[in-house]
C-alpha cells in the first residue's frame, strides 16, 4: 500500500530520480562516485554527489575498496566494466 501511495505522489508531483555511478581517474586510481538528481516538475530539486570507494590495480588484479558498507558492488563492477570498454 506504501508503494502506491509513493506511486501516486510521483505521478502527481511528476518527480523522477536519476541515479548514476561516475568514475574519475586520478594519480592511478580510480575513484567511485554515486551521482543522484531529483527532477520535480521538470525543474532539478536536488543533486548529490556521493564517494563510494577507490578502485585501484595491483599485480595485475583489479581491487575495490569501499569507503562504507555497499550492497551493491556487483552493479559498480558491472559499470566499471562497461566505463574501461569505452
Amino acid at each position: 500500500m506504501n508503494n502506491e501511495i509513493f506511486d501516486e505522489i510521483r505521478r502527481s508531483f511528476k518527480i523522477k530520480l536519476i541515479t548514476s555511478i561516475r568514475f574519475k581517474e586520478v594519480c592511478g586510481f580510480t575513484f567511485v562516485f554515486k551521482e543522484t538528481i531529483n527532477i520535480v516538475r521538470n525543474t532539478i530539486s536536488s543533486a548529490e554527489i556521493k564517494p563510494l570507494g577507490i578502485i585501484y590495480s595491483e599485480n595485475g588484479e583489479y581491487y575495490f575498496a569501499p569507503l562504507e558498507n555497499i550492497s551493491n558492488i556487483e552493479e559498480i563492477v558491472k559499470e566499471y566494466v562497461r566505463y574501461m570498454s569505452d
